[in-house]
């Protein structure tokens, strides 16, 4: 029985339904009935007497790679990319990309990913995307438990040392009694917690507001959106 059965794309392409490349973005998007039964996945195998049935036409797709924008939570300990998902992808999305299971794929994840880090992360399949990321601005609010005064401040960031070397590329600046402002590039894991050391104060958490000229603003902690094909970090 099984040596009789087809691709159901190409099935349907028998069948006049669509073309190839159509076919599998309408089986992607859960437009295709076999039976009566919806089925959703790539290389599925039919017979040639079972009944396939179009919902409508496939909506655009996403041309792969994907960039995605998320707000991670405060105190998530998963590896953000699970975090995204059709379930919670933000209302304000204007984006007519369809969701489909392979934009979660070997996304590369940047921004707030350390382990005590929350707010914007990009999830990026472009591999080049990351090292021109690099060269972006990068803005984190560091919640501490009290802050030095702004002359202070100004001291003990001066006498910072990474590898033996002053703190370079990055910018702190106090903004509360429990708040400090930091703009660096690309900041390696452990970064917050080892200037946290060198200053003296006990870091609480680290926001990640801004990635280059791209905002948090409009994605609530756990959402997430397609970045827009005219949007530039």
């Amino acid at each position: 029985m099984d040596e009789m059965k087809v691709r159901l794309s190409k099935r349907m392409v028998e069948l006049g339904l669509c073309s190839r490349r159509e076919a599998d973005a309408c089986i992607e998007q859960g437009l295709v009935k076999v039976d009566g039964a919806v089925v959703t996945t790539l290389g599925a195998r039919v017979l040639p007497e079972q009944q396939i049935t179009l919902a409508g036409q496939p909506q655009a797709l996403a041309t792969l790679p994907v960039t995605l924008l998320l707000n991670r939570p405060a105190g998530d300990i998963e590896p953000p990319a699970q975090r995204v998902g059709p379930d919670s992808r933000s209302p304000q999305d204007v984006s007519e990309q369809v969701w489909l299971s392979r934009h979660r794929q070997h996304l590369i994840s940047i921004g707030a990913v350390d382990e005590l880090c929350h707010g914007l992360v990009v999830l990026t399949q472009d591999k080049k995307l990351p090292r021109r990321l690099a060269e972006c601005e990068m803005e984190f609010l560091l919640q501490v438990e009290r802050a030095p005064a702004a002359e202070e401040l100004k001291a003990r960031v001066a006498a910072i040392r990474l590898d033996g070397k002053p703190l370079r590329q990055c910018k702190i600046s106090r903004q509360s009694d429990h708040q400090l402002r930091c703009v660096v590039y690309s900041p390696g894991a452990g970064f917050f917690d080892e200037i946290s050391r060198q200053l003296g104060v006990r870091l609480q958490g680290a926001r990640c507001i801004r990635i280059g000229r791209l905002a948090l603003s409009g994605l609530q902690p756990g959402e997430w959106r397609y970045l827009q094909p005219f949007e530039r970090f």
